[in-house]
């Protein structure tokens, strides 16, 4: 158990120096990122710091074991072979296979570092070798760069740590001049950078920090409590290249299946007969079905927040990007309560599209969290009706809006259970009158009404309705209005903190760039409240 309870007392600097434009920069209302950096609370982070230094050590150390093994069996698996083999393992194929990725982090077995033995511009002391890089500055160079608008990556935070010598200062770096020695506090280099958030992300840091912050923000009421979620999926551009695997299914079909390539992790002259085993060059890529006769190559994100707020929760990767967006709620909604169990008892409803449009699913979801789930009517194969229906009607559509001769949408009123029928009334006008009054066809249609024109439908014109909860009620309608909301908050964390277009291949690395994302979204958010 790491005791941070007495943080490091750090030494007030007798002389500061103060530069012309990070005073404009601190003023500024279009630089919100350099206020936040230049006062973020570093002693929340002390035990992250504490626990990464632990495990950059443990991390060079594997590294010189990693360099002295000498393994030579040889594994006898063609490239076709494994192809196929990792195919059958995947979620898409395999329905025992997890939906949502959950990585597997690296432990350290040991604690050498002390909290009271760090602080911004203060490191562990070491016998041998150099110093490490401070951990806060690292840390402030990346929640910066994400703040700029730039994704969390390391060629990103190195180009504006050299390149912008007033973002360099506010995250604890000073230039490095010609001829200067080696010191921690100079700007790193990309080697370096890259080994930083490679260790974050293998030690499972990234995700701690980011469960951290959504805590807090619970805890300090930045978050309010709401009785709805809203859930989605988003895509990302993958950086790499797919494969057209041939395979045969139980019942002798022949099927075709997109996938990465196969690769070895490893610079063997010889990889066909090395030991390392194969993998995919980018798992988790996967095809993704945006619309009839448009695919996209790339990665999926699921996606869960407030909609009154606009506040994401949660950010998943989907194991396989090809899932369908209706396999990936569920599981979402029992990682997001594993974390947070108190907002278990918030929720009364949950909002998605018509992806999740299942009985059995909404079953599911009320036995398992007692939430209603709402989602938007999927028709499938429905056909707008436009025989038998009542007089002056045009069409009846799958959704159940029921159209008149004159053009107008009849008002959804309710329904009979003894009669089995829906009901319908004309609409009115600015005036409050009925639009039927003044309709061409209104002698062919009702001549005698003076309220407007009453319809009922019968239950089995559109089976595929559910008179529980039907689509066409305002009360159903009122609730998905907050559904778009999800759109934006992806928005903000795809587009405004961030990029569609990843630069790094792999479920891990995916899921490390929506952390980071994630992170400074909420740091943003507990900062502008």
């Amino acid at each position: 158990m790491l005791n941070i309870s007495s943080p490091p007392i750090v030494q007030i600097p007798l002389v500061v120096v103060v530069n012309k434009d990070d005073e404009l920069l601190l003023n500024s209302p279009f630089t919100p990122w350099y206020p936040l950096l230049k006062n973020m609370p570093w002693q929340d982070y002390l035990a992250i710091g504490v626990m990464y230094y632990n495990a950059l050590y443990h991390f060079n150390t594997c590294a010189n074991k990693t360099a002295n093994n000498t393994n030579t069996e040889i594994i006898d698996e063609s490239k076709e072979e494994a192809a196929l083999r990792i195919l059958s393992n995947r979620p898409t194929v395999d329905k025992n296979s997890p939906v949502i990725y959950e990585p597997e982090f690296k432990t350290v077995p040991y604690s050498i570092v002390s909290p009271s033995s760090i602080a911004p511009g203060i490191v562990p002391f070491r016998k041998d070798g150099k110093k490490p890089k401070c951990f806060f500055a690292m840390f402030n160079s990346f929640i910066g760069t994400t703040l700029m608008g730039f994704p969390a990556e390391p060629e990103n935070v190195h180009m504006h740590l050299t390149s912008n010598p007033s973002f360099a200062r506010v995250c604890g770096f000073i230039p490095k001049e010609p001829g200067d020695e080696y010191s921690f506090k100079h700007v790193p280099s990309l080697r370096k950078i890259e080994q930083f958030d490679q260790i974050m992300k293998e030690y499972g840091l990234w995700n701690l920090i980011k469960i951290n912050e959504v805590r807090k923000n619970l805890e300090e009421n930045v978050i309010e409590k709401e009785n709805v979620v809203v859930g989605d999926t988003t895509h990302y551009h993958a950086y790499s290249g797919f494969e057209t695997i041939n395979y045969t299914v139980e019942d002798g079909k022949e099927k075709k299946k997109s996938q990465s390539k196969i690769t070895k992790n490893c610079r063997c002259e010889d990889q066909d007969n090395c030991f390392h085993p194969w993998e995919l060059a980018d798992d988790g890529a996967g095809t993704i079905v945006k619309a009839y006769n448009k695919f996209i190559w790339g990665h999926k994100a699921s996606i869960l927040g407030l909609p009154l707020q606009g506040i994401p929760l949660d950010v998943r990767c989907v194991a396989d990007a090809a899932t369908h967006d209706g396999q990936t709620f569920f599981p979402h909604m029992e990682l997001l309560f594993l974390d947070f169990p108190e907002l278990k008892l918030w929720f009364d409803f949950a909002l998605y599209d018509s992806a999740c449009d299942d009985k059995g699913l909404k079953d599911q979801f009320a036995n398992e969290f007692g939430i209603e789930l709402k989602a938007s009517l999927n028709p499938r194969t429905r056909k707008t009706v436009t025989e038998n229906l009542p007089k002056g009607m045009d069409r009846l559509t799958p959704s159940g809006n029921l159209i008149c001769n004159g053009g107008f949408k009849m008002d959804y009123q309710g329904l009979r259970l003894d009669t089995e029928k829906f009901i319908y009334h004309a609409p009115v006008n600015d005036d409050n009158i009925s639009v039927c009054s003044e309709c061409d066809n209104k002698q062919s249609c009702s001549p005698v009404s003076d309220k407007g024109r009453y319809v009922t439908i019968p239950f089995d014109m559109m089976p595929h309705i559910d008179i529980d909860d039907p689509p066409m009620s305002k009360r159903f309608k009122a609730l998905m209005t907050r559904r778009p909301s999800v759109e934006r908050m992806i928005k903000q964390l795809k587009c405004d903190l961030s990029d569609d277009r990843l630069t790094k291949r792999g479920n891990d690395s995916f899921q490390a760039h929506l952390d980071k994302t994630m992170i400074a979204f909420h740091i943003l958010l507990r900062n502008q409240r």
